[in-house]
């Protein structure tokens, strides 16, 4: 009789077990189908007809897999009327339009390139973002006004050396074990500066070298280097200048690409001749920054500096617009007039190189010719105050955030963007904005950059749900959330972006990105403030880590409606993968 009751505890434990497995598992199960939105990432160029099959394969794929939308991103949709051959953009927007339909997969077309505004600036590249020159010191030489420098960088030749120390330097990595004085390969001179098979002894990879270096408050400077490679591997080389608590400057180097100069953050086995390397930064309101030249994560190969300088470029990427005036004054107060006592200064190089929008810092700044009359004479001491703009990482540029043109641009691109794809929804590309807050517009009108923002993404909404016809709108979350990057000195940003999330109406659908200890509490503060929210996951990562990381998060929070497959290396390799991972593979269709 025992046996009995014990054999019947025993069989309906292990059905009990059995149901609650089951019920977990179909609880799970759900969960992972349950997705509203399962978007793929597609970025490409519509100008080019053969990139429409490559779109067509990713696509089919994505529907096979279970995916029921794509977020397309194009430089184009911003230019592409203003273009030889517009035509046949056009004709490949419709075709992509059509073959979207054809799937019954929703087509989100990313619109207003806040973060990377290239495609903006190709309009007008004096409504880039401009920051300030206050009293720049220039003299007067041979009918032109001249910069006084106002820095020095000792010893960037590397001429005067210990061993393989270099002197006068803050400091330089590891010399005499991956860091040395090389009289064979040089530039200029008779030496030059070779690191060498890096993480072979520093654990992490460091091959940098770094000067402090004493400058004038609100200048701008211009950094330049002569580089060379051989089989270089390291996971960023870049050019750096510290300034106080935040960042000046960070920028990728360049190096040849067929007929290109492009811009190299990870080096995989890179190889180049001697290359001039050129970055610009804004002093602000430091009279001590640290300047940098280096690889970080550096592994194996070989990479040479040499002949590293400073000057001081005033006029270098001068914006020139009714707002942000360039005046010039001289000792005893007096205002000289443009036209009058100095010629028109224009930065006809700006934003031209390799094509209209793109900004470049190798170009020679503009020269200020005095006129044939001007009461400016030869030795006469004045100061020049005028706006420039700044280039960051790998050629990012950002625009005006209140200009009034900028939003007759962002119109235009609406109606031409539901004009040629006709979407179901538009994606506002407002993330990583590293330059901002700085015009008089912007700071006599609004306190901090939080508040100019907040201002810009409302203007920016009621034109997407305007034009757009009230069809969904989302946008990027990390410069509207507090713990990415909506906080104080981010980038190149004026004060603070804290509250720019207050100008975001609650329509707004938020892709949340920026994974580990950012998940979380974005996707709680997002749904605190009630908008519904997809996931941009993977990044070209671990798609089962990845998935548990986000699930992980987005546990209890509500109103998280889609998940997007996000790739930045146009890697499709995992997306099956992913599509399993996250919703079990291929849905059935109702």
């Amino acid at each position: 009789m025992f046996g009995l009751r014990a054999i019947s505890f025993l069989l309906a434990l292990v059905l009990l077990t059995t149901a609650a497995r089951h019920s977990a598992f179909s609880e799970e199960a759900q969960a992972r189908k349950d997705w509203e939105k399962r978007w793929v990432y597609v970025p490409s160029n519509l100008y080019v007809n053969e990139n429409l099959p490559k779109i067509e394969s990713i696509l089919k794929r994505a529907k096979a897999a279970g995916y029921n939308g794509v977020l397309f991103a194009d430089y184009k949709t911003f230019t592409w009327w203003k273009l030889d051959g517009a035509d046949r953009w056009k004709a490949n927007a419709e075709k992509l339009r059509a073959m979207t339909k054809d799937m019954g997969m929703e087509l989100t077309v990313a619109v207003f390139p806040f973060g990377y505004a290239g495609a903006l600036l190709f309009h007008d590249p004096n409504l880039a973002s401009g920051m300030p020159v206050k009293d720049a010191p220039l003299e007067a030489k041979d009918g032109t006004l001249v910069p006084v420098q106002t820095t020095v960088l000792k010893n960037g030749s590397f001429e005067e050396y210990t061993d393989n120390a270099v002197a006068r330097m803050g400091f330089q990595d590891d010399p005499g074990k991956s860091s040395f004085i090389d009289t064979e390969v040089v530039k200029e001179g008779k030496v030059s500066l070779r690191f060498e098979d890096v993480g072979k002894v520093n654990p992490h990879g460091h091959g940098r070298v770094s000067q402090q270096i004493t400058v004038q408050p609100w200048q701008q400077y211009r950094m330049r280097v002569w580089m060379k490679a051989d089989k270089l591997t390291a996971d960023e080389v870049k050019l750096l200048v510290i300034g106080g608590d935040r960042t000046l400057q960070w920028q990728y180097p360049v190096a040849p690409q067929g007929k290109s100069m492009d811009f190299i953050s990870r080096a995989q086995n890179l190889t180049t001749d001697w290359v001039e390397e050129s970055v610009s930064f804004n002093s602000l309101d430091n009279t001590k920054v640290q300047v940098y030249i280096g690889i970080w994560g550096g592994k194996t190969g070989k990479i040479w500096w040499d002949d590293w300088r400073i000057d001081s470029t005033p006029t270098l990427n001068l914006l020139r617009r009714d707002t942000l005036p360039l005046i010039i004054t001289g000792a005893d107060g007096t205002v000289y007039e443009e036209g009058k006592d100095f010629e028109k200064v224009v930065d006809k190089e700006m934003g031209t190189k390799p094509w209209a929008g793109c900004f470049d810092t190798r170009h020679e700044p503009p020269v200020i010719k005095l006129t044939a009359d001007s009461r400016i004479k030869n030795g006469d001491k004045v100061k020049l105050s005028c706006w420039h703009t700044e280039i960051v990482l790998a050629g990012q540029m950002n625009c005006s955030m209140s200009n009034p043109k900028v939003f007759d641009l962002c119109r235009q691109e609406m109606e031409k963007t539901k004009g040629s794809l006709a979407p179901d929804g538009y994606f506002m590309s407002h993330d990583e904005i590293r330059c901002g807050g700085w015009e008089p517009e912007e700071t006599d009108r609004f306190k901090t950059s939080g508040e100019l923002f907040a201002f810009n993404i409302k203007e920016c909404a009621k034109i997407a749900f305007g034009v757009g016809e009230n069809k969904p709108v989302y946008v990027w979350s990390d410069m509207f959330d507090p713990n990415h990057n909506a906080h104080a000195n981010f980038y190149l940003t004026n004060n603070t972006i804290e509250g720019s999330w207050e100008g975001l109406d609650k329509n707004v659908i938020i892709m949340k990105w920026g994974g580990g200890k950012l998940a979380k509490p974005g996707l709680e503060f997002f749904s605190k403030r009630g908008h519904r929210q997809m996931i941009a996951a993977y990044y070209d990562g671990d798609v089962a880590a990845d998935y548990k990381m986000w699930t992980d998060a987005a546990k209890d929070i509500s109103n998280i409606i889609g998940v997007m497959y996000t790739t930045w290396e146009n890697n499709y390799s995992n997306m099956e993968k992913f599509a399993e991972t996250w919703w079990g593979g291929a849905v059935k269709q109702p």
